[in-house]
């Protein structure tokens, strides 16, 4: 599991330090402190070896181009001649570089004499280089925009770590499709204890043609699109812990979409989840009620699993972390500490 980040030049953030991760991580702060871009960077250190990671980072915050200004919007103040380098640790250290590239190439017409050369407009090609270390291994990928859009990958080296990323803007039919490993292995009672928090007439359910179907003691199942966006996440949050058993989930923004009175049973269905795949979370939030309910959820039963982290940015743009106990969130949340 990995225990500290560091993180230089990404996004908003200049320069960023956070260790003593834990299995269950919870970052809380203001509006644009910087803790989806610490998620996204967790993601990236997350699947070294593939470079359209920072086109899907940027197509969950609902930004779908990929033109030359455009990937420098992941560079800070949007100055790519320097990279972005991102750091983690866990049972390997994982060192990332990411640099943009530009070659500017004429193209090139020969008459048949081939005593005139003519040469035409400018054809720009641009593409992101991931230069990155396992265990002081070094290694290269990158994306390359051309006439097409072009994966050079190393052959060397496979991705082995398990990671997911669910975003405020999660594709609710694509996070599901686990459902199917779920009831291979006869662990539906992770979805159905957790769905009964939002509807305790909830006794089953099944998956069949891309459709879940959910058993709430009526005459027929019913579709889960109809029971709300509450029970549509659940379903996504429990299924995307079983499909990163032994890797990581990142989560944006977990109540949205939850009553608050909700909050302390769903931290004791996704901690208990994730105790049982060996999945380490890390989740942020704005919101107060979200950080009461991992206090109740875990404050006498599982004080050694979570750490809870309260993010601020600086007039310079440096990402500080101040580490909270469960007793000394409990604390701050007494005193009022206004994290929105």
């Amino acid at each position: 599991m990995f225990d500290k980040i560091k993180i230089e030049r990404f996004r908003g953030i200049r320069n960023a330090s956070l260790e003593g991760f834990k299995q269950i991580n919870l970052f809380f702060g203001k509006n644009n402190c910087g803790k989806s871009s610490l998620l996204e960077s967790i993601f990236l250190a997350s699947g070294l070896s593939n470079p359209l990671l920072p086109i899907h980072v940027n197509f969950m915050r609902g930004y779908n181009k990929s033109r030359l200004h455009d990937l420098k919007l992941d560079f800070y103040n949007l100055d790519s001649t320097l990279p972005i380098h991102i750091r983690i640790d866990n049972e390997e250290k994982r060192d990332l570089s990411l640099s943009l590239f530009e070659l500017n190439l004429n193209n090139v017409s020969l008459n048949a004499d081939d005593t005139n050369i003519i040469s035409n407009r400018n054809e720009e090609k641009y593409g992101l280089k991931f230069e990155f270390q396992v265990n002081e291994k070094n290694f290269e990928s990158q994306l390359r925009f051309e006439a097409d859009v072009t994966r050079v990958l190393p052959k060397e080296y496979v991705e082995s770590l398990r990671c997911t990323y669910l975003s405020p803007k999660y594709d609710f039919n694509a996070s599901i499709q686990g459902l199917k490993n779920i009831l291979q292995n006869k662990d539906e009672h992770f979805i159905v204890d957790g769905l009964q928090l939002i509807e305790p007439r909830v006794k089953d359910f099944i998956y069949t043609d891309n459709e879940m179907l959910v058993d709430v003691g009526l005459e027929k199942r019913i579709p889960v699109n109809m029971m709300g966006d509450g029970a549509r996440k659940i379903v996504s949050l429990l299924t995307a812990v079983y499909d990163c058993k032994d890797g990581a989930l990142l989560v944006d923004e977990i109540s949205n979409g939850f009553h608050y009175s909700v909050m302390g049973n769903l931290w004791k269905v996704l901690i208990d989840a994730a105790i049982r795949n060996n999945t380490q979370l890390f989740i942020t939030t704005h919101d107060t009620d979200s950080i009461k309910g991992l206090r109740d959820a875990a404050i006498d039963k599982y004080n050694d699993l979570v750490a809870a982290f309260k993010l601020l940015k600086t007039a310079d743009d440096e990402l500080k972390a101040y580490h909270y106990s469960l007793g000394s969130l409990d604390y701050s949340i007494n005193q009022e500490i206004e994290v929105r």
